[in-house]
């Protein structure tokens, strides 16, 4: 007689299949089951909070991550290469000897104007507090949180605790990834509090603990004053952040009102009444970003009422907004001239072939999107308010320019030559489209780069000069 010892893998299996249980027996095992749900459904007492099964799961669905579609307020996350056809990792015979660092500020709290569109929303539940704490009928399971009241804790402005982890953990990696760009050099970062911060915590995961004592942090001031690639539109008086706002207000009217209404039908038998407005649900979507901004993903459990076609709506209205103020949708010439001043910076300091081998910068969610426009990467044929969503785009802030987003751009010495390469948040990024012949790794010839017209243009700019005033006055 053979061994009697079965593995949980075996057992497991059995249970499913129904290994070795005879027909019969399966039959009154499945009837048994049957019954034993129906007595569970008549004794059961709180009749108030049903399973959502008609409302798909927004977090993860088909393979959908909402938190991949949250804009330039998605967390940090890397993207496929761009095309996703490229090589990852670096040209074989080459190796990294400089790179130049732009990185935005991790997660943080809304803007002053962002709170009160979600604290609009707490007011009406919770000036309603005797309609929500007593639901009429079978509630939703992502709606049942409305019961106990809802309230936002958020702040304004200054990194969280995740865009803190964000910035030590890249600091790390940047570190380990790239041992030999070891560089005890200057820092620089935007005067802006969450910007500074952003930049001394990767410093303390790049440098340690003595970080302060190993490396100068250098901020520059953002005001109208002072020229620096890191805030160029505070210097371009012509700028406004405003641009953009009637595309945004076009596309509002069009995705908030559908989704107005499913949500008020939803809750309409557990809450006679409700009177949720599409102010109300930009709250929402708000409320579910920036408590995942500040907490962490999967603690808002805002994010859990919206389908996923509901959340890629409103990532396009992300995408209008950068695009709009920061971006291909500014007029006129001013988005390549704004990038400029990071691209002449980039680029010079690569070309050297002398002094420190790493630069380090510190900024926002538009020093990315301006350097990229000067350079015609991510860029559409056509960018409708109205829609049709392109959802093929190039330009989608979630990818190019989340929290934590960075720029590294890489000087490549190879057997064939010195070549220049992007990685944009982890991944490699074509610069093919800024004119250079790129390889199967989106790299380019460092000369040729150099001589495309686009980093000619912004080599040639100077702040100031006729195509800057054409732009900025």
């Amino acid at each position: 007689m053979g061994s009697q010892k079965q593995d949980w893998k075996g057992v497991e299996y059995a249970n499913v299949r129904g290994v070795g249980r005879p027909r019969s027996e399966r039959r009154w095992y499945l009837l048994s089951l049957v019954l034993l749900a129906l007595l569970l459904l008549q004794f059961w007492n709180t009749p108030t909070i049903v399973p959502e099964t008609l409302w798909p799961t927004t977090r993860v669905q088909d393979g959908f991550n909402l938190y991949k579609h949250l804009g330039h307020l998605s967390p940090f996350f890397v993207p496929p290469n761009t095309p996703h056809i490229l090589l990852s990792g670096t040209p074989q015979s080459c190796i990294v000897s400089k790179a130049f660092l732009v990185h935005r500020h991790g997660s943080r709290f809304p803007h002053p104007d962002e709170l009160p569109v979600i604290q609009n929303l707490a007011d009406y539940i919770n000036n309603n507090s005797a309609l929500f704490s007593n639901p009429q009928a079978q509630l939703p399971d992502v709606w049942s949180f409305l019961i106990g009241g809802w309230n936002s804790t958020l702040g304004t402005d200054d990194l969280t605790a995740p865009g803190r982890k964000q910035l030590f953990d890249h600091g790390v990696a940047l570190r380990l990834e790239y041992p030999d760009l070891y560089t005890e050099t200057d820092v620089l970062a935007g005067d802006e509090d969450r910007v500074v911060e952003s930049a001394r915590w990767f410093m303390d995961g790049y440098y340690g603990r003595d970080s302060n004592s190993t490396a100068n942090l250098n901020l520059v001031a953002e005001d109208e004053e002072t020229v620096s690639w890191i805030t160029p539109h505070q210097t371009c008086s012509r700028w406004n952040a405003s641009f953009g706002e009637d595309s945004l207000t076009e596309w509002r009217a069009m995705y908030l009102p559908p989704i107005k209404k499913r949500i008020n039908d939803t809750l309409a038998k557990a809450y006679p009444g409700v009177n949720f407005t599409e102010a109300h649900i930009h709250g929402m979507l708000y409320a579910c970003a920036y408590e995942t901004a500040a907490y962490g993903v999967d603690s808002s459990p805002w994010c859990r009422v919206f389908l996923p076609e509901e959340i890629l709506m409103n990532e396009y209205e992300y995408d209008l907004r950068m695009r709009g103020f920061s971006g291909y949708g500014l007029p006129d010439d001013m988005g390549s001239v704004l990038g400029s001043l990071l691209v002449s910076n980039m680029t010079s300091f690569l070309q050297r072939n002398k002094g420190a081998k790493l630069s380090l910068g510190f900024g926002h969610d538009k020093t990315i999107a301006l350097g990229l426009t000067a350079l015609g990467l991510a860029s559409d044929k056509s960018y409708p308010p109205s829609g049709p969503v392109d959802p093929d785009r190039a330009w989608r802030a979630a990818k190019l320019m989340p929290f934590a987003a960075y720029m590294l751009w890489k000087r490549l010495d190879c057997d064939e030559g010195t070549r220049v390469q992007l990685t944009l948040n982890g991944a490699n990024f074509d610069l093919g489209p800024t004119g250079c012949d790129s390889d199967e790794y989106g790299s380019c010839a460092l000369e040729g780069f150099f001589n495309t017209i686009r980093v000619q243009a912004a080599l040639n700019l100077t702040h100031g000069d006729s195509r800057w005033k054409a732009a900025c006055h």
